[in-house]
């Protein structure tokens, strides 16, 4: 093989998502498992006609969670029956969010619940190509730091090795987004990190 050089390079790739995932749901309880059923799913039906109204497109929907259990009080009496049902929605216009929200919780009414929002990016691989960019020219520094010290030159690359995934990072900068009805939601900027191991070939210097 003669003789080289191996180092570990670090790199990440930071931006501020551009997609969202709204986590839906509706809640009823009733006296027996068919009109808790029929509740929720009113309850759900009104909630999805509203995000959809609002311009999101139906591909982007889809059920979550579905539930149905007794209540006990106390146990092992069974008073009634709770139904849930749950729904994600992908949002690409952020800025639509706060509506979405307010419109789809006052459509399904006491039953509503918003369950929480998932950040995300729409093209993933470009931030994890970035990410891998960034630890490739890490590596190379210090590899050619090294060669410096010993007196060589870097060669060929014999080795190259993808070590540690690639994995996201939260950042705390985040973006306020005005939402149409009020309510301000934060689509924070995240960071994607990179781990590589490379092998260069190591040369005399001239």
């Amino acid at each position: 093989m003669g003789r080289s050089v191996t180092v570990t390079g670090y790199g990440r790739a930071s931006g501020t998502y551009d997609e969202a995932t709204l986590r839906l749901a509706a809640v009823a309880r009733a006296a027996n498992p068919g009109d808790a059923t029929a509740r929720v799913t009113y309850a759900m039906g009104s909630m999805r006609d509203a995000v959809l109204r609002g311009g999101v497109q139906e591909h982007s929907l889809s059920t979550t969670n579905v539930t149905l259990s007794p209540v006990h009080d106390p146990w092992p009496t069974v008073v009634g029956y709770e139904a849930t049902l749950g729904l994600a929605v992908k949002v690409n216009e952020l800025a639509h969010i706060g509506t979405l929200l307010v419109t789809s919780v006052e459509a399904g009414g006491d039953g509503a619940r918003v369950d929480g929002i998932e950040f995300t990016y729409r093209d993933p691989a470009l931030m994890q190509s970035r990410a891998r960019e960034s630890a490739f020219r890490d590596a190379r520094d210090k590899a050619e730091q090294f060669a410096g010290l010993a007196g060589q030159v870097l060669g060929e690359v014999r080795r190259i090795v993808e070590g540690g995934g690639v994995s996201p990072m939260t950042k705390g900068r985040a973006m306020a987004l005005a939402a149409d009805a009020g309510a301000p939601i934060d689509a924070g900027e995240g960071t994607l990190t990179a781990v590589v191991t490379v092998s260069w070939a190591l040369g005399s210097a001239m």
